[in-house]
């Protein structure tokens, strides 16, 4: 198995979910605000509009990370390189909202969309053989993702049940932001408070329960 090429596919779907969008709150009817913030994500994305994204990230990211070397790892992963391309459909996909809840401590407000989504990757200076594609196929799905290859060098992957948090208090300017739910990253836990990674965790358990139910 590739290892290195593991590690590329890897750090692409760190890139794509990393960032945190901001979205201002001037309705009373919060779903309504977050239904669009969500559309909004994904509309910036398929433009690949960075700029738009870098706008609108949380600010206590850029404490960690550049906006310009942001800018430069967007650019690489989803416009490609010498080593790949990604391809994303050129759409908005069906997503969930969760209801609105509170952190009364922090005096925040907080929610989560949760959604699959779709993208294709080409590595143009490799092929994977027949054990290859087999063991990332394993490995995939050891993530929580759908691959398939479309040919001996082009993987198609469909995530399934992603999940970005939403949250509105103090340090975002009283502005929704949103981040990846993503337990193993530390970022998740810098930028979040105790209770809303814990309502996170349990929120995602109850969803994976449901699907495992349906299955």
């Amino acid at each position: 198995m590739k290892a290195f090429t593991f590690r590329i596919i890897s750090a692409v779907l760190t890139i794509i979910f990393f960032s945190s969008l901001g979205f201002s709150q001037d309705s009373n009817d919060s779903k309504k605000v977050i239904d669009s913030l969500a559309t909004k994500m994904f509309v910036d994305m398929n433009n690949r509009d960075y700029a738009a994204i870098m706008d609108m990230t949380h600010p206590k990211v850029f404490d960690l990370v550049p906006r310009e070397t942001m800018i430069s790892a967007f650019k690489s992963m989803l416009e490609g390189n010498d080593e790949f391309s990604v391809e994303i459909p050129d759409e908005v996909p069906e997503f969930n909202i969760s209801e609105v809840f509170k952190d009364d401590e922090e005096k925040s407000d907080f929610a989560f969309v949760t959604y699959d989504m779709e993208m294709a990757m080409t590595f143009k200076n490799e092929s994977f053989d027949e054990a290859e594609k087999d063991t990332m196929i394993k490995m995939m799905k050891m993530q929580g993702m759908e691959a398939t290859f479309e040919s001996d060098n082009t993987l198609n992957l469909k995530m399934l049940n992603r999940m970005t948090v939403l949250i509105k208090d103090e340090s975002t300017e009283n502005r929704w932001a949103m981040i990846n739910y993503d337990p193993d990253s530390p970022l998740f836990f810098q930028l979040l408070s105790a209770p809303v990674i814990e309502k996170a965790k349990s929120y995602y358990q109850d969803l994976m329960i449901a699907q495992k139910k349906k299955e």
